[in-house]
C-alpha cells in the first residue's frame, strides 16, 4: 500500500525537479543567477525534515552552487577572511 503523499514530499518533489531544470539551463548558460537559484533551492530543501545523511546532502549541493555562484559573478574565488574581524560589517547568512 502506498503511503499518501506529505505536503513536504511533493514540495521537495518540485524543487528537485525545478533544479534539474536550472541545472540544464546553467549547463548551457552558464548564467551566475541560475547558478544562486539552484542553490537556494537546494537551502530550501535542507530545511525539511527529512533523513540527516539527506539533509547534509542538500547542504553539500547548496554550498557548491552557492560557489558556482560567486565565482561566476566576481570571477574568482571570494575570501572571506575579512569576515573574521573584531567588528561585524555584514549580518551572518547561516545554510
Amino acid at each position: 500500500m502506498n503511503a499518501p503523499l506529505t505536503r513536504h514530499t511533493v514540495e521537495n518533489r518540485l524543487l528537485l525537479a525545478a533544479n534539474e531544470e536550472l541545472e540544464a539551463v546553467y549547463s548551457d548558460r552558464d548564467d551566475p543567477c541560475v547558478a544562486l537559484l539552484i542553490s537556494r533551492n537546494y537551502h530550501l530543501l535542507a530545511q525539511q525534515p527529512e533523513e540527516l545523511d539527506l539533509r547534509i546532502g542538500w547542504m553539500q549541493k547548496a554550498k557548491y552552487w552557492w560557489h558556482e555562484y560567486l565565482k561566476k559573478s566576481t570571477g574568482k574565488h571570494v575570501d572571506f577572511g575579512f569576515l573574521m574581524q573584531d567588528h561585524v560589517l555584514f549580518k551572518r547568512i547561516e545554510f
